[in-house]
Parts: C-alpha cells; structure tokens; sequence
C-alpha cells in the first residue's frame, strides 16, 4: 500500500506531541526496507535529512482564505449529506494514497481514503478540571475531534492497554480496531547513552539535583514537587536542588510565587526551553528524574532517563505500571508527602539506584523506535487484505 503520513506538529516548541511525532517519522524513513509499503510524507515543515535518504516529502501550502474557508465551513455547519473537504484533499489525493496515518491527534481530516489515528490521551475526559483540557472551549474541540473521527478510523494506535480500555469505554470503539503501539524511546537518547555531556555553563548545582522536564502547564503538577522539596527539607533535614526545564504554557508564574513562598530560590532553578544536548546532560548528571505529572496512560521523559542512566520517579497513573514496570519509583502525584518519602528511598541506596538504572536500560531498548515500526508494519500488513478489496 502506499501510506500518506500527516504531520502538524513538526516544531520542538511542540514538547512531547514534537519528540513522538518525529521519532515515528524517523524510524519509519530509516527502516523502511523492513517492508514493502511505500510512505509519503505531507507536513508544513520541510525535512532535508528524510529527503536524503529518500524519503517523499510533500510540502502542503495552503492560503489563508482557503483555511479560513474550511474552517468557517466547520463552525457552522452544513447539511448532513454535504461533507466539508479540507484543502488539502487535492494535494493528498494527487499522490495515490491508500491510506492515511494522521500522526498527530489533531489533525484528522475528511479524505475519501481510510485512515488511522494516533491518540495520545483522552485526559479531557478523565480530568476535565484541568484548564489545558477544559477552558476556552479546549474540552468541545477535543470532544467534537474524537466523535467525528475515532468511530471511523481504520485503525486506532494507542501506547498501552490502559489507554484501549479508555477509547473503548469513551467512544465505545471495538477493541479489534484499536491497536497497542508502545511509545518509541526517543533516538537522541538511545543515541548517547555512553557519552558523557557537559552541562549548560550557565547551570552550577551545588547540590544533587531532581530533573523535571515539563512544560509549564498546570496538570504537570510542578507544585506538588515543589512541596516535596520543603518536605525532604524540613521532615528528613535532605537538601536537593529541583530543575525544571521546559516551556511556559500559562502556569510558571504560579510555581516561582509558591517557590519564593516556601523561601526555596536558592534550591529550584528554571532553566526554560534548551538544546537536546544540554538535556542529555542534566539527565546524566541528575540524581533522579521526577515525573509527577497526572497525566498518562504513556509519558515520554521517563524512556528518556532509562536511555540515559538515570534513575526514574514517576506517578502513579494509569498506564504507568504498563509502561515503566519495575524500573521506577511510582508515587501518588496526589501526595507531596509521597513523592518526598520516593525520593528519600534513593538517598545513599546505591544498590536500588544501579538496579532502577538497569531495569531502566532495558525498557529503553526494547521501545527503540526499530521495535515501533515493525509493530506499525505488522498492523499496515493486516490491514493491507481489506484495502485490497478496491
């Protein structure tokens, strides 16, 4: 079959919607002798690297009036027996395609072809408080995407079978069409395992330091880390330093108040958006990652830190056990309290932090983005007898 993958999310200021699309895209372009489908690329973005290597890639440029049309057209609406084309049908339908792979969960569109569809997560469904999934109509545009697309999609890739359950329960999809494709563990730090990285020059911890690389929204739950780090302070007289990296999404001013609060600037540093190789760094030389988002049912830093050496807390969410299996401190991310008493199991237990480390390696090796792709072939090969049927 000849297989149009979509992309919308192409710009690392994306965050992890960023990493999981480009490490698909990647190894499906490096391992693409591993079966016999062809792949077409359409994205916004151009990438030089794939085209090297051979890979098709089809810039799709659209005008303004022509985006403002259709979306104009999806806000009100037409009769039932009209459907509302994208702009894009002409370029898409030009190359042949027998099916598309709309890799990002946003950007489904109505194309006379099959298609499959990744989900990421049905948060807005399970945790609609948070702002992120819920305010300035977040919750009906995730809502209407998910009804209008799920029931007719092909096929459905999700990380793990915590993640089925849910788009089972939700969408009242068969359980046949949704297929189980664990997050890649992302090649930059599969790639760099064995080299040692120089911290960012403008970062001197003074202490051990917990590694949370998150954007700043409000379900990542930086306070209760935050808080954790009074606790550790105050209950067992420890002293870490915290580290956050990553983007401002609305929420950051919160957490420097509740920091200066706690009177703990000297101990949390923000060190923002940085490069990859600065990030490689600060998981090889922090005493832990703490992922305490409340979010799942898959989180992409914690294969990050398993590639990497680095011992890994994370919460408990749904899905995460499936995911992180023993090769990670879980706690509530309900509990301060909780998290802090985490911490504290890896204070001076070398044993425990050498074990986590090589449960870790192992994970990351077996979710290389190698193993993805031939799952993802072996769903295109099953699927591939249907299509044939036209």
């Amino acid at each position: 079959m000849k297989i149009g993958l979509y992309s919308g999310s192409l710009r690392p200021e994306e965050g992890g919607g960023y990493t999981i699309e480009k490490e698909i895209i990647s190894a499906i372009s490096k391992h693409k002798e591993l079966t016999e489908h062809e792949f077409v690329l359409f994205s916004l973005f151009d990438m030089p690297l794939l085209r090297k290597e051979g890979f098709k890639i089809v810039n799709i440029n659209t005008t303004f009036s022509e985006r403002a049309f259709y979306k104009a057209k999806k806000i009100f609406g037409l009769p039932k027996t009209e459907k509302i084309y994208h702009p894009l049908q002409k370029i898409i339908l030009k190359e042949n395609i027998d099916l598309m792979f709309y890799l990002s969960p946003w950007e489904n569109f109505f194309l006379d072809i099959p298609y499959f569809s990744m989900v990421w997560d049905l948060q807005h469904r399970l945790q609609p408080y948070f702002p992120e999934v819920s305010a300035n109509g977040e919750w009906e545009k995730r809502e209407r995407y998910y009804e209008e697309n799920l029931p007719k999609a092909s096929r459905i890739i999700i990380g793990n079978e915590a993640g089925r359950n849910e788009i089972h329960q939700f969408y009242n999809i068969p359980k046949e069409r949704i297929a189980i494709l664990p997050h890649p563990t992302p090649a930059f730090a599969l790639g760099n395992e064995s080299i040692k990285h120089t911290l960012p020059k403008d970062f001197s911890p003074q202490r051990p330091y917990l590694l949370y690389p998150a954007q700043f929204w409000a379900h990542k739950n930086h306070i209760s880390l935050v808080k954790a780090l009074q606790i550790l302070k105050n209950e067992f007289a420890t002293e870490l330093d915290l580290v956050f990296v990553g983007s401002d999404k609305g929420n950051k001013n919160f957490i420097q108040q509740k920091v200066s609060e706690l009177a703990l600037e000297n101990q949390v540093h923000f060190l923002g958006f940085v490069a990859t190789e600065e990030l490689i760094a600060l998981y090889q030389h922090a005493f832990a990652l703490s992922y305490v988002t409340h979010f799942g049912p898959e989180n992409l830093p914690p294969l990050e830190a398993f590639a990497l050496g680095c011992p890994v807390i994370a919460s408990r969410v749904s899905g995460a056990e499936e995911q992180l299996g023993e090769a990670a401190i879980l706690a509530s991310p309900n509990s301060p309290q909780e998290i802090a008493e985490s911490i504290m199991k890896l204070v001076g237990n070398e044993k425990l932090r050498e074990d986590l480390i090589n449960k870790g390696k192992e994970i990351a090796q077996i979710r290389s983005g190698k193993e993805f792709v031939i799952k993802f072939f072996a769903v295109l090969d099953e699927f591939m007898p249907y299509r044939s049927c036209w």
